[in-house]
């Protein structure tokens, strides 16, 4: 960064000291753009990340898939040693930072544990109800409410079970547009994604959103924010994702959905994020617990995807930025999992 001000500096100097005819012909060089740099920056062996976050104070949390153990790990970055460790029985599969307070969403028991900012003496607080799939998958203050979000049931804290959906749906992940409360991903009943909608987390609504065999797997809501980009697959057959990983865009005034893109030889696509200034990224996935590297950062330009780097691991479980950094969270299941940083891309 030194060097590149140094050449501008310079620039500046020669037009400002040139010969007189002709010196305003010069231009100064423009400063170049940082290369990108990709370093790792947690790792661990026989397990891999599931999950990550960026609390408000910057620091960066992430959360272990410890299967068939029974113990995950939860990390922060710059810290060599795990901070915490958590009896869970598959993975802490979300990290919410609450009022004060750090949620862990944890895989299989339909655990939701909690602890204090920088205690790290995590409790019980709640268990959800199974259905088709085990686990608490998410847990976020919608409408002021705290939503939880199992393999069974959407839990409202403080009134209890608010809708319980058994094994009819496959709902991970929940998220919030103007004032709509929304709980997205797969009907078995109809086959294709959606949501449940609710204006008071209590009262909700199925909605079917996407086509035939479509799955939701996660969403970034646009700045203005009348677009909502989701990502998941297109080809969800058997319990199972094949080779269609997509990305499309939900317009919330007009109420239809757009397929973007659709990414031959990647399973499914299961987090996305927007930058501060509406940068969309995403995360391509080779497949569940696969074992072939060439997981892949990708940006949506808006007109195309952008590749942006590809990792030895399988799997992009999360992204977050941080001073103009991005930060993935990857896993080869039963090898080791990754946090890569990125820089000279934001």
């Amino acid at each position: 960064r030194f060097f590149r001000w140094l050449v501008y500096i310079a620039g500046l100097f020669a037009w400002n000291c040139g010969e007189s005819e002709g010196v305003h012909d010069y231009i100064p060089p423009p400063i170049p753009e940082p290369e990108m740099e990709t370093t790792v920056v947690v790792e661990i062996e026989y397990q891999s990340f599931m999950s990550m976050v960026r609390l408000e104070n910057g620091d960066i949390l992430v959360g272990t898939y410890c299967f068939p153990e029974e113990t995950a790990y939860l990390y922060k970055i710059g810290n060599v040693l795990p901070i915490a460790s958590v009896d869970v029985g598959e993975a802490i599969f979300r990290i919410t930072e609450d009022k004060g307070n750090i949620i862990l969403a944890c895989e299989h028991r339909g655990e939701i544990y909690v602890t204090g900012l920088d205690v790290y003496d995590f409790y019980l607080y709640e268990t959800l109800k199974a259905g088709r799939h085990k686990g608490a998958f998410d847990a976020k203050r919608l409408l002021g409410e705290l939503v939880m979000v199992g393999g069974g049931e959407i839990y409202t804290d403080g009134y209890g079970t608010t809708e319980n959906f058994g094994n009819d749906y496959y709902v991970k992940f929940a998220f919030q547009v103007n004032e709509t409360a929304l709980v997205a991903g797969y009907s078995y009943i109809n086959q294709c994604a959606g949501w449940f909608h609710s204006e008071n987390c209590i009262d909700w609504i199925w909605e079917n959103i996407g086509p035939k065999y479509s799955r939701f797997m996660a969403a970034a809501v646009s700045i203005d924010p009348q677009y909502i980009y989701l990502v998941g697959t297109n080809n969800y057959k058997d319990g199972h994702n094949h080779d269609a990983a997509t990305l499309w865009v939900y317009d919330t005034l007009i109420g239809t959905l757009t397929q973007l893109w659709c990414f031959e030889g990647f399973d499914y696509a299961s987090c996305i994020q927007e930058t501060e200034d509406g940068r969309i990224f995403f995360g391509l996935t080779k497949g569940w617990r696969s074992q072939s590297p060439g997981a892949t950062l990708v940006e949506w330009d808006g007109q195309k995807p952008q590749l942006i780097e590809e990792f030895d691991e399988a799997e992009i479980r999360e992204i977050v930025f941080k001073d103009e950094k991005i930060y993935c969270a990857t896993r080869l299941d039963k090898v080791r999992g990754r946090v890569y940083e990125i820089s000279g891309v934001l």
